[in-house]
């Protein structure tokens, strides 16, 4: 008889995760300074920043948008080359907690000292750093940072007694020289752990 106990052996549940809770930072960019950024999962924020608090019950969604393919053809029709580039990630949200933090984010402008905003247009160009710091189901930390980012798209805020008044934002990702796009640790549970390193954690981890 064959040996298929490595049939059975292949699956870990120890392996799946479920995101049960997670703070996230709206931060302007340049506002974390080099020995403050993520570079692991243990990460820990400084004093001077906040979370936004609260988002809606879908979370948080980090979701990919593929380049654009060019086909180059031959005389005849046929395709010779096809060649696509690099795309980009989003990050897609909705802050229900009304903070200084998602307000701003959300309407592109200062906060008073009052907590209003004052709205001239529609623009929204200021570039941000994302941080997300999660747990697992069994209390395992994971960490996104995301060092260049930009609201492409925003949500409708209703006002009205049947919805909660939630700003909802899609952050496109930008790659910043010499860095990642956006960097995700404590994800894969089935590596070896490498010996500590300097700084403020292990990029590997």
């Amino acid at each position: 008889m064959p040996d298929t106990d490595y049939i059975a052996a292949s699956h870990d549940p120890d392996n799946v995760k479920l995101i049960k809770d997670y703070a996230l930072f709206l931060l302007k960019k340049g506002t974390l300074q080099e020995s403050e950024k993520p570079k692991g999962k243990t990460w820990t924020p400084p004093s001077t920043v906040k979370p936004v608090g609260y988002n809606s019950e879908d979370g948080a969604t980090l979701h990919p948008e593929a380049g654009d393919t060019n086909d180059f053809k031959g005389h005849n029709g046929a395709i010779v080359l096809s060649e696509t580039s690099g795309g980009y990630w989003t990050l897609k949200l909705a802050g229900i907690e009304c903070k200084k933090g998602m307000a701003e984010a959300y309407f592109g402008v200062e906060a008073d000292a009052n907590g209003g905003v004052h709205v001239n247009d529609a623009a929204n160009s200021q570039a941000w750093e994302v941080v997300l710091a999660a747990l697992d189901q069994k209390g395992r930390p994971l960490v996104f940072y995301a060092p260049d980012a930009q609201i492409s798209e925003r949500e409708d805020v209703a006002l009205n007694h049947t919805n909660l008044l939630q700003m909802g934002v899609t952050f496109k990702l930008r790659k910043p020289k010499g860095a990642p796009m956006f960097s995700l640790w404590g994800l894969v549970e089935d590596v070896t752990a490498a010996p500590p390193q300097g700084g403020g954690g292990t990029p590997g981890h």
